[in-house]
């Protein structure tokens, strides 16, 4: 289960598409990527089941990318630093887990899980089940009671460049 400690605080990120319907669609069909959307992905999950931290960070523009509300600069650095904390594999366990959910498009980006483009009213048996098997029953309580999903997302734009792995609102 994801532990909520490892949300950063909140302030807002120009990478990341905010919450509300524009253009959304849901699925977890890969073939219903773009290309270089799956490409990317594939790329994603093979470096972080590999921790090869180099590998990810080279998949990412570090001045582009958002990781944290409230630091810049270094999203292998912070991931790590995490990792040592809370003792929690970041990028071997959650960042491919979340690539597995369902996705969502919005606007030109993919995001996965689809949960995080919809309100909790709207989340279909399917994202229920996935945020079941990942976040405890007060996590979701609490995802519910904020109006948002807000845990760890990863959005691809469709032209595979990877705009975020983020936790937090």
């Amino acid at each position: 289960m994801l532990f909520c400690a490892l949300v950063a605080p909140a302030c807002g990120s120009t990478n990341e598409p905010q919450a509300g319907p524009t253009n959304t669609f849901t699925t977890t069909a890969d073939d219903e990527l773009p290309a270089a959307v799956a490409d990317k992905k594939r790329a994603i999950v093979t470096a972080a089941h590999a921790f090869d931290y180099d590998g990810l960070e080279k998949l990412l523009d570090p001045a582009e990318f958002a990781y944290s509300y409230g630091e810049s600069g270094d999203p292998v650095g912070y991931w790590r630093r995490l990792e040592e904390e809370a003792e929690v594999p970041i990028l071997g366990d959650y960042l491919p887990v979340i690539l597995g959910a369902p996705f969502a498009r919005r606007d030109d980006t993919y995001v996965w899980p689809s949960a995080y483009v919809k309100k909790p009213s709207e989340w279909t048996a399917e994202d229920r089940q996935w945020l079941e098997n990942f976040y405890s029953e007060e996590e979701i309580r609490g995802f519910e009671k904020a109006g948002n999903y807000l845990g760890w997302r990863v959005g691809i734009r469709k032209d595979g460049h990877w705009l975020f792995f983020v936790s937090g609102d």
